[in-house]
């Protein structure tokens, strides 16, 4: 099976919006509005980034259980319309038809 390259990991986002007061800035450890710590707010971000790269891996070496458990990891830490994708597209592979349906049925339409 071979992926599109459409389906590599995006690029890592360059803005951040601070929990604390929402201002949404460039990548920072501190907020520089209220010097909230975003430590930990980018440090969940880059797992996302880190799961979403170990799912497409795994759906490139034929791992379909593997990738759907993936899937469902990167959507629990960045639920998004990008993760909701990647676990129809995973459970589509497994042959999760109803499942897959589901998810993609939820989805907002593609520009």
């Amino acid at each position: 099976m071979t992926l599109s390259p459409t389906m590599e990991p995006t690029e890592p986002t360059t803005t951040v919006r601070c929990p604390t007061c929402r201002l949404t800035q460039e990548r920072s450890d501190t907020c520089r509005r209220c010097k909230s710590d975003l430590r930990l707010l980018n440090e969940a971000a880059e797992s996302a980034r880190r799961t979403r790269r170990r799912c497409l891996k795994a759906l490139r070496a034929g791992h379909r259980r593997e990738a759907l458990r993936l899937a469902g990891h990167y959507h629990w830490l960045h639920p998004t319309a990008d993760s909701r994708r990647l676990m129809a597209l995973t459970a589509l592979l497994s042959g999760d038809w109803a499942n897959a349906l589901a998810l993609a049925h939820d989805l907002p339409e593609l520009d």
